[in-house]
């Protein structure tokens, strides 16, 4: 759980998608532009990862409808069902991640979270965790719910950057990394509520180019916070140095020796 000190420095925040927010490079058009450009001859495997994702989450969940209603199965099978939905959806941030690095692409990535055993349960431990600290503030109050939300949103980019981490640590990095960031991310998604819609009007249809355009959007949000983040925490040291007050030294005295 987050110390005392964070708590309270979230409860006087009064940032809630207003007032401190740093400047970024790129502006939402910027992101677009570029996820736009990134995907160029490359929808086709974007459309294909999402269908995979579709296919194979749809399979999966089968056994659950089919099951007797209130069956200690279908109950079993219920939570069988969302923990390889996280994963579908954890690989599906990972292929367009690459799409967004413009890096070679493979539909191995869908599987990313089954790479081992140990890195499997490490994420499902922190999607665990994600969820019951959302639960808590979103009971505690709405609007520290939402904030939490967007400062918990990198922490699956951060695990796939960095496997060796905790999810607590994960989760902690994303927080930091996110802090004056969260307005940009809120006006991102904001800026493709009309592509949503189209999606909701097409029945679906749609997405199969908007879940590829807005997923490799939020990749190159993910991206370029992570390079200003890294560049404060270089810089963090060397200000740090600068500020460090130092004693006058006292010149050496020579001694003479008396012949």
């Amino acid at each position: 759980m987050e110390s005392k000190e964070d708590i309270q420095a979230e409860e006087n925040n009064t940032e809630v998608f207003e007032g401190r927010e740093e400047a970024m490079a790129a502006s939402a058009a910027d992101i677009r532009a570029y996820a736009r450009e990134a995907l160029h001859g490359k929808w086709g495997y974007g459309i294909i990862v999402w269908l995979l994702l579709m296919l194979l989450d749809t399979l999966f969940s089968l056994p659950e409808y089919i099951a007797d209603e209130g069956s200690s199965f279908g109950d079993i099978w219920g939570i069988i069902s969302t923990t390889f939905s996280w994963c579908m959806w954890f690989g599906l941030m990972a292929c367009f991640l690459d799409v967004a690095r413009k890096t070679h692409l493979s539909y191995k990535r869908l599987f990313t979270a089954f790479r081992n055993v140990e890195f499997f349960f490490k994420f499902v431990i922190t999607e665990i965790l994600q969820t019951i600290f959302l639960i808590c503030w979103y009971l505690l109050l709405i609007i520290p719910g939402i904030i939490k939300y967007y400062s918990y949103a990198m922490t699956e980019f951060i695990l796939m950057d960095h496997p060796e981490y905790g999810p607590l640590q994960a989760i902690t990095e994303s927080r930091k990394m996110m802090y004056g960031h969260r307005m940009q991310l809120f006006i991102l998604g904001l800026s493709f509520i009309g592509w949503f819609l189209l999606c909701i009007i097409t029945l679906g249809i749609a997405s199969l180019w908007v879940v590829p355009y807005y997923s490799t959007a939020r990749a190159k949000f993910y991206l370029d916070i992570k390079k200003e983040y890294e560049k404060k925490l270089a810089a963090a040291p060397i200000q740090e140095a600068e500020t460090i007050p130092t004693e006058p030294v006292e010149e050496e005295k020579e001694f003479e020796v008396e012949e």
